[in-house]
């Protein structure tokens, strides 16, 4: 196998989104996840993504990124995840990654970068706009995992997951990866689907 094909950004997308459900941190009984909670439901997707691809996790680490995922000669991914969008520096701080390796002479990059985060479904074009814009110009591809949400007082966060979207930024170019519903048991034909109707 292909050094490039190992651990592909189609891969994560795909982890990402068996990984999401699982262990999922409420259920249509119990709504009561709070922000923090999403934080951790969160990394430990991530741990268990960097574990499935043999590569080590490191959490904080690279200049105050939440996550970068390690290959036994340098970083693989860095990853960001952020509760309030896009609007921060967050994408900036991804774009600009230091790159961790052994070989200190080496013009390597990162094979791409992730960012995980949550709009209003009415944003959702106006988050790509500013995906596009703030990726133009980096060398290495941007999986954007962008989760919508509409306001719900049913939800101890007041906010209703809708889809999960899945989305690659590259060379001035946004490619849908996926879509799938957010909420476990808006995934027909699973088990989380049957387990509390």
């Amino acid at each position: 196998m292909d050094e490039d094909t190992w651990a592909s950004i189609e891969d994560f997308a795909t982890l990402f989104q068996y990984c999401w459900h699982r262990d999922f941190p409420m259920d249509q009984k119990s709504p009561g996840a709070r922000r923090s909670d999403w934080t951790i439901h969160t990394g430990i997707v991530v741990r268990q993504i960097a574990d499935l691809m043999g590569f080590h996790s490191r959490f904080e680490s690279g200049k105050r990124k939440d996550a970068v995922l390690r290959n036994t000669e340098q970083d693989a991914v860095a990853l960001g995840w952020e509760w309030e969008g896009v609007w921060g520096n967050e994408i900036d701080k991804l774009k600009r990654h230091k790159l961790w390796t052994y070989d200190k002479n080496s013009e390597r990059t990162l094979q791409y970068a992730v960012f995980i985060t949550y709009t209003h479904t009415y944003n959702i074009d106006r988050v790509y706009e500013r995906v596009l814009a703030e990726w133009e110009g980096a060398p290495y591809p941007l999986l954007l995992i962008l989760i919508d949400v509409e306001e719900s007082k049913e939800f101890f966060s007041h906010k209703e997951f809708k889809k999960m979207q899945m989305s690659v930024f590259h060379k001035g170019k946004r490619i849908e990866l996926r879509s799938a519903p957010a909420f476990p048991w808006k995934v027909p034909k699973t088990r989380w689907s049957r387990e509390l109707k």
